[in-house]
């Protein structure tokens, strides 16, 4: 999913809020060389604090952002792996939160969300200051030379101020370091209404001469409106000496600051309420620490979390035990060789891909469900919330579902308890609750593949019901989900018909028919015969779209009929793209695309789909910013030139992933894009994860080690690629523990089981491996029913 500002083929794109797109590459030509100087950044000035395992490789500016209308939103802050807590300055008052470009540092806030296309969180917003307590211009500059970031700490100068703020996080608390000169009186200030998006409610209480809390209602994003609070309680190291609150309207009316106040309610959406703490001036610098607790439950929960992770810790110790965790994360897989560049590029990449979905429930188990009502998670279980599920289906569930098998079987049961608690299993829940953004039943997909790749630690029984409901019924009238787009038409017309549903009758169809496939695929694995058949017919309904006349997927009308003067350049019919885009997404059934559409007419389209001169949004090529068809590089492995996969994949991670703000392609959606890179890197990726089938390509490192966790049977899964790979883009030849591999894909089970597989790598392309027909990846029609 992707914020679109300047994409001049969406015209007619209806029933989105959230519409945005990647600025062109002639802007940042254009721009460039003005903000050249601010934006180049050294990974050691980045990463300056001393720090040894993978954690050292990993630069948290990347993806950060490089110029108006870029879509790069990553935060660089401290979390933990899968944190509640996505601590980070905010250099903009409503949006995204922190862009590299961005010369000001307004404050800091306690939650974002990883690289999502639209406006969210920014809840429990604070900001540090000297001399008197102004309301009016808080915000500090600051310079890139004098801040740092790494996996659980960020450091900056605030430069107006003469401040030194330093950051870390637990799972569910923060805490902030904040060093104030001399000479100067020191204050926080805490504008508690004041979010990334749309508080329409807030609360702030001064309780005690350490101590403040409250909460604030937040709107889930894209225009889904739907309210959450979170609540928290800050802790101060030193008594404050003095303290006082504000109300003031939004129109622009200056704040009413009353001294001495200890509480300030906001009732509504058209007022804003904070408070303020003061520490007198010191002859000395004084340094000052809060520790922050956040729930979703209630303050006893945020009082909770705080005691059970940050009390009695030190600011130090807790950003040790943060480091250590992120090096236990990270060092999952172990890579030897390729550039120094390209390992930076490879952990970033790793790290961005394990920051959401996001911890739920309190230390004490305790979390708020999808029926409203407060529910318990079982001891050792964790509840995970913000599925970016249209995005993160395709690599980085899977991937976690690789390397981290346990937390994935909680993440699964997240979403069966979703089901049972809420009806219906959600696309792209927020918060536990149903945003209705984007299309299809992504979630399906992960379940399945979770399961199929043998991970059985939730409840599929139910699970099943949920997702089998999902693809075959409608939710009734005014429940707050939206189920499958035109269910009505697919159920009676086999597609979705353009006429009658406005927005992307094309891409809904494509998106149901692949979670259809995974839920056959899952249905034949449970014995479940009669619903196979069922959803192996209903996986072919993705065909009804396709025109055999110029063989690409059309928008058609309720009457059978193809709309008329299509033009594939044209987004109508479909998704934050094109008919180009989207004319290879049948990630079931590829085998079927290849044979429809001739086999030399694949390859010279697909060729030609990569054609372009410079990586750009562009209607008619390859889009590496956006989702639509992040599976184009793999699918001449499906068309007996699995060599072009190999040069366009290595095409797509040297122009696209670089070491720099920009290195995200777009917006990383919760980890999407980054995951993309992290599978590419280390030589196999799956079109269709559900299938268990990974392509592979080149490797880019000399040797990667996946250290493999139970309920996996293996220990380690290696993968050698000989001498100077990030040079030889070829695959000459493949060997799986030690025997000879012509096909051009492994089943999971090969990674799952252990043992080695060894790529011989070549400047020049060997276009006999894995070009055979009988080489290629299984696709649905290929099976007998």
């Amino acid at each position: 999913m992707q914020c679109i500002r300047d994409f001049s083929f969406v015209r007619g794109l209806r029933g989105r809020v959230c519409l945005s797109v990647r600025t062109p590459v002639k802007w940042r030509a254009a721009a460039g060389a003005a903000l050249a100087a601010s934006l180049m950044f050294s990974p050691l000035i980045a990463n300056a604090q001393s720090a040894s395992g993978p954690v050292a490789e990993v630069n948290p500016m990347i993806g950060t952002g490089t110029g108006p209308g870029d879509s790069e939103n990553l935060f660089p802050g401290p979390s933990m792996p899968f944190g509640m807590v996505q601590l980070s300055p905010d250099t903009e008052s409503s949006g995204f939160g922190y862009h590299y470009y961005q010369h000001k540092i307004l404050g800091f806030s306690m939650t974002h969300m990883s690289g999502v296309g639209c406006s969210n969180e920014g809840e429990v917003f604070f900001t540090p200051t000297t001399g008197p307590v102004d309301l009016e211009g808080d915000a500090s500059n600051y310079s890139h030379q004098q801040e740092s970031a790494s996996p659980g700490y960020y450091q900056v100068q605030l430069l107006r101020w003469g401040i030194e703020a330093a950051l870390t996080a637990t799972d569910r608390t923060g805490e902030v370091k904040l060093t104030f000169p001399a000479g100067k009186q020191a204050n926080l200030l805490i504008p508690i209404s004041h979010t990334l998006n749309n508080a329409i409610g807030a609360q702030i209480k001064i309780a005690g001469n350490n101590r403040v809390e409250g909460y604030v209602t937040n709107e889930t994003f894209c225009g889904s409106n739907r309210p959450y609070k979170v609540y928290f309680v800050m802790e101060f190291s030193h008594p404050f000496a003095k303290y006082g609150t504000w109300s003031g309207y939004r129109d622009g009316a200056p704040a009413a600051l009353t001294a001495g106040s200890r509480e300030a309610t906001q009732p509504g959406n058209d007022k804003q309420v904070g408070a303020y703490v003061s520490w007198p001036q010191s002859s000395d610098a004084q340094t000052v620490t809060a520790k922050i607790g956040i729930s979703y439950v209630d303050l006893k929960g945020a009082e909770g979390n705080l005691k059970a992770e940050a009390a009695g810790k030190s600011f130090a110790q807790i950003r040790q035990e943060e480091t250590a965790a992120w090096n236990r994360a990270l060092g999952v897989i172990d890579v030897t060789g390729g550039t120094a560049k390209q390992r930076t590029v490879f952990y970033t990449a790793l790290y961005h891909s394990l920051l959401i979905p996001s911890i739920f429930n309190d230390a004490d188990g305790r979390y708020l469900g999808f029926d409203g009502q407060i529910h318990h998670v079982a001891s050792g279980h964790n509840i995970y919330d913000n599925y970016s599920g249209w995005d993160i289906y395709r690599s980085e569930m899977p991937l976690v579902a690789l390397i981290e098998p346990k937390r994935m079987e909680d993440i699964a049961q997240s979403v069966v308890l979703m089901y049972q608690q809420g009806g219906w299993i959600g696309r792209w829940p927020q918060i536990n609750q149903y945003t209705n953004i984007m299309a299809g039943s992504p979630l399906t997909v992960v379940l399945a593949t979770a399961w199929l790749d043998g991970l059985h630690g939730f409840d599929m029984k139910a699970g099943w019901e949920g997702m089998y409901k999902d693809a075959m019924q409608a939710p009734p009238p005014g429940s707050s989900y939206q189920g499958e787009v035109g269910m009505k038409w697919i159920n009676t017309l086999h597609y979705v018909p353009n006429d009658k549903v406005g927005y992307g009758s094309v891409s809904q169809l494509q998106e149901d028919a692949i979670a259809w496939a995974s839920l056959y695929d899952l249905a034949k694995d449970l014995g479940k015969q009669d619903a196979a058949h069922t959803l192996y017919e209903r996986a072919l309904y993705y065909r009804n779209a396709f025109d055999p006349q110029d063989k690409m997927f059309h928008p058609r009308n309720a009457d059978g009929q193809w709309i008329k003067n299509f033009d594939p350049k044209k987004s109508d019919g479909f998704i934050e793209g094109s008919g180009w885009h989207y004319q290879w997404f049948a990630p079931a059934d590829l085998a079927w695309v290849v044979q429809a559409m001739g086999r030399d007419t694949f390859n010279q389209r697909l060729t030609q789909f990569f054609d372009y001169k410079k990586p750009g949004w562009y209607p008619q090529y390859y889009n590496p910013y956006n989702e639509t068809d992040l599976e184009a590089p793999f699918e001449f492995n499906f068309s007996g030139e699995p060599w072009m996969t190999q040069k366009v994949v290595r095409r797509v991670l040297n122009e696209n992933y670089p070491d720099t703000p920009d290195g995200v392609p777009g917006n990383d959606d919760a980890g999407e894009m980054s995951s993309w890179a992290v599978m590419s890197m280390m030589g196999f990726y799956s079109v269709d994860p559900a299938s268990r089938a990974y392509e592979l390509v080149s490797p880019v490192f000399q040797k990667t080690v996946i250290h493999l966790h139970a309920p996996y049977k293996g220990k380690e899964f290696t993968i050698e690629a000989g001498p100077e790979p990030e040079s030889n883009a070829y695959i000459q030849s493949v060997k799986v523990d030690g025997k000879a591999h012509a096909k051009n894909w492994i089943d999971f089970g090969d990674i799952s089981r252990g043992g080695t597989m060894q790529f011989t790598l070549g400047s020049s392309p060997n276009q006999q491996w894995g070009a055979a027909a009988g080489d290629a990846p299984p696709s649905l029609s290929e099976q007998q029913q």
